[in-house]
């Protein structure tokens, strides 16, 4: 798989369109399309960026390696609890089921919420 089929793959895993990834890392859903369809390559700032976003190695990314998790710990993480979660057939909320596009919905909010946190993080160790 080449990085663009990557990137559009752990984009669609996620659920997310190209305007949610861009707004949640600051790269122009643009630049993302190009990326996705092979007609441009980000530099090395980018490809960390995006990698910790997916929480994937950079490796992985871009192709050299077909193992995506940065460690056991990772696999373990709570966000992926919740993805597991929401992906059962049938989730409550007060009783009532979750649609699809709810589930979507959550998913998003979820990687809005962990991506603030990691920024928040950074900054305070900066």
């Amino acid at each position: 798989m080449t990085f663009g089929e990557r990137l559009a793959d752990l984009r669609g895993r996620r659920s997310l369109t190209q305007n949610e990834v861009a707004k949640l890392t600051n790269i122009s859903r643009s630049r993302l399309s190009l990326y996705e369809i092979g007609q441009r390559e980000p530099d090395l700032a980018t490809t960390k960026q995006l990698a910790d976003f997916f929480n994937v190695t950079i490796d992985y990314l871009v192709g050299r390696d077909n193992i995506e998790s940065l460690s056991p710990a990772a696999e373990e993480d709570n966000s992926n609890d919740l993805i597991k979660f929401l992906e059962q057939p049938e989730v409550l909320f007060d009783g009532i089921p979750l649609t699809k596009e709810d589930k979507s919905k959550i998913k998003a909010s979820l990687d809005i919420i962990f991506w603030d946190a990691k920024q928040k993080n950074k900054q305070k160790k900066s």
